[in-house]
């Protein structure tokens, strides 16, 4: 579940800088996005972003979880986010390097390695769209479909080293709907997470995606309403580093 809520994360954090797509080839598809949200000067004189709101969603067992959250991202890769459940204070972080967490007043502690790779991976603050051919991502268009009974096109994305990922985007608006992952577990059966967006509003000039919320083999189980969102707020470097224990 703390692995499902980091996704939603690092996605909407990066799904900031993605825009409209009303081309039909590839690079048009591409150049047009980043255009919608501003250009490539914009989007890289981009430093941070801040977002509140609340999320609601099940724990392992089930049970149903509400929480306040704040998230904090940073150029290139630093990412804080702060939760309050049940009066308890939570924090998943990243510091570039390391993923920690700490639960109430317990000390904080690393994840581990395969999580700290997985974070690494994801954490970045940019779109995929945004230089993919130099950092070695592969982007290729399937072509235009319909999802939910309305045409979007539908982009394959494999970040270097990760898991191909399918981008669908309003045929209308050029705005991610979904961004949907399959992968396998460890007893061998396909898990098949998709993050769908809604809600969209002006932010700065960049359309922003509200309402997130995450599926997992078609079951709901995280979902974020936003209340706030801020660019280029001045944030510490120090704010995403573990505390001494």
């Amino acid at each position: 579940m703390r692995r499902l809520y980091l996704t939603a994360v690092f996605m909407s954090v990066a799904f900031l800088f993605a825009g409209p797509a009303h081309a039909q080839t590839l690079d048009e598809i591409i150049a047009t996005n980043l255009k919608a949200k501003g250009g490539l000067d914009k989007i890289r004189a981009t430093t941070s972003v801040r977002m509140t709101g609340e999320m609601s969603g099940k724990t392992m067992n089930g049970e149903e979880l509400k929480a306040a959250l704040t998230t904090v991202a940073k150029r290139p890769n630093l990412m804080r986010r702060e939760a309050t459940v049940g009066g308890e204070h939570m924090v998943n972080a990243f510091d570039g390097k390391a993923l920690w967490r700490s639960i109430g007043t317990r000390p904080p502690e690393e994840a581990p390695d395969s999580q700290a790779a997985y974070a690494m991976q994801d954490a970045e603050f940019d779109s995929v769209f945004v230089d993919y051919r130099e950092k070695g991502n592969r982007i290729e268009l399937v072509g235009k479909e319909a999802l939910a009974g309305k045409p979007v096109f539908h982009l394959k994305v494999t970040k270097k080293g990760g898991p191909a990922q399918d981008y669908y985007l309003d045929a209308e608006t050029g705005l991610e709907t979904q961004i949907a992952t399959t992968t396998v577990d460890q007893r061998g059966t396909p898990v098949k997470s998709v993050t769908e967006f809604s809600d969209y509003r002006d932010v700065d000039g960049r359309m922003v995606p509200f309402g997130i919320r995450q599926r997992v083999n078609g079951t709901v189980m995280a979902s974020t309403a936003l209340n706030q969102v801020e660019f280029n707020v001045p944030v510490d470097d120090a704010v995403f580093k573990m505390p001494s224990k």
